[in-house]
């Protein structure tokens, strides 16, 4: 039975790693939580032990319960709103919506006892993302044709971690947990603007002038990058009811993403031929403290988490440098507070509740550089239903909505920031998630 589980798992978490889709995160550039348990409860669960999908993605110390064999299967189905809006002064304004679809996002997670104190396993989680979709617009300035927009603006970026873990309880009253994480992300943005466009001093033939023409190539290919970093925490039980949490997750280092592309400007000479470019970008390191208060009826959980975008590469620099390319998002560090309750009125139900709230990364400096990532949701309400329809199968029922929100700041040109002009960036989201766990006997 034990060795077909870990054929079982190692099969499906090879499966994710071919069919990771295009993500939308909900915290910067995360989601908020994994599995319909964990999301339901606000994201907040590294101060808990039971839900091993939240103990994956947030504390590796939580895998460690005593109860055997466990297995979670999930999937989400995650939808995004987005719109931009520009002004111009002299060209117009506009607005524009993105193509929006749900999305599929799936998460697998194992973990078993080896005896009284250790517990292994092996999880696979999508875990964030953006992506835009905007349809080239004659009447968006910031989507007017190139050179004097950008034309379409699509990005998508998905990222996928894969972790063996081990979890390991010192005494009654301290667990610890560690986990390797090896990342896979996808990334494609068109137009690409970090690497320097073809530009031409435009009809007065004067460099960096408000006329030149500047076109930036596209990275529609999307190419793949290993990444690789690792995840530990701790769990102290300070009472039987009332535990404490902390985990870090180090930065995830990547290889470079790397493109084939094209010069794309007719009045140069060299327009259309062959050109290659790279773009390094990594996962930030994550800091994470909480608590979980629970008895046989109630479970409170409540937990903090600085994410470390400034130190970043991708994230840590901003605007043009001197060639025209633009130096990266531009981020700041941010903090995340989670919140979450769970009812259970009997032993086969579970009623879940909860609040998330999230720093916007983006500065008002920096919206325009972002619009292929309009990382700019701050709210999110959850909601959760649990139970157990047979012996040892449990079904969990997620949904959450992230209210709109917006950014606004002003569009940029060869000279620096266009006079009276702005960009304006608004988004919602929603989600509903389905996870199934599995106890068998041991």
């Amino acid at each position: 039975m034990k060795l077909r589980m870990r054929i079982q798992a190692m099969l499906t978490v090879t499966a994710l790693l071919f069919v990771a889709p295009p993500l939308q995160a909900t915290d910067g550039h995360f989601l908020h939580g994994v599995g319909a348990i964990n999301s339901s409860m606000g994201g907040a669960g590294v101060a808990t032990t039971g839900d091993i999908l939240g103990s994956f993605y947030l504390n590796p110390a939580g895998l460690h319960d005593g109860n055997g064999t466990r297995v979670a299967l999930s999937m989400e189905l995650f939808k995004a709103d987005r719109t931009i809006s520009s002004n111009v002064p002299g060209f117009g304004a506009g607005s524009t919506r993105s193509k929006s679809e749900f999305v599929p996002i799936p998460a697998f997670a194992w973990a078993t006892a080896v005896n009284d104190r250790v517990t292994v396993g092996l999880g696979g989680v999508g875990i964030g993302g953006f992506g835009v979709d905007y349809p080239q617009d004659n009447t968006n300035p910031i989507l007017a044709p190139r050179p004097m927009g950008f034309g379409q603006i699509y990005s998508n970026f998905a990222l996928l971690k894969v972790s063996p873990a081990l979890a390991f309880a010192v005494n009654d009253k301290l667990q610890l947990g560690f986990a390797l994480n090896v990342d896979w992300a996808t990334l494609a943005v068109d137009p690409m603007p970090v690497a320097p466009p073809a530009a031409d001093p435009g009809p007065d033939g004067q460099p960096f002038t408000q006329d030149d023409r500047a076109f930036y190539s596209g990275a529609t290919a999307a190419d793949g990058a290993f990444g690789v970093g690792f995840q530990a925490g701790l769990i102290y039980k300070v009472t039987g009811n009332l535990n404490l949490g902390l985990s870090y997750t180090s930065k995830q280092v990547f290889q470079d993403f790397e493109y084939n592309s094209v010069y794309e400007n007719p009045n140069l000479p060299n327009f259309g031929q062959a050109r290659t470019f790279t773009f390094a970008m990594d996962v930030p390191a994550v800091y994470i403290g909480g608590f979980s208060y629970h008895n046989e009826k109630v479970m409170i959980n409540g937990e903090a988490r600085y994410i470390t975008y400034s130190k970043t590469a991708g994230f840590d620099k901003q605007g043009f440098d001197e060639t025209g390319a633009v130096q990266g998002f531009g981020w700041d560090d941010i903090w995340v507070l989670a919140g979450g309750v769970q009812l259970s009125p009997s032993d086969k139900i579970a009623l879940r509740g909860g609040w998330n709230w999230s720093q916007n990364p983006i500065s008002e400096e920096v919206a325009f550089f972002n619009a292929p990532a309009p990382a700019i949701v701050q709210n999110h309400l959850t909601l959760g239903l649990g139970f157990t329809p047979f012996e040892r199968v449990g079904v969990n029922l997620a949904y959450y909505h992230v209210f709109e929100n917006s950014l606004t700041g002003p569009m940029y040109g060869p000279t620096g920031p266009i006079p009276g002009s702005s960009v304006t960036h608004k988004m919602f989201e929603d989600s509903m998630i389905l996870t199934f766990t599995f106890t068998p006997e041991k």
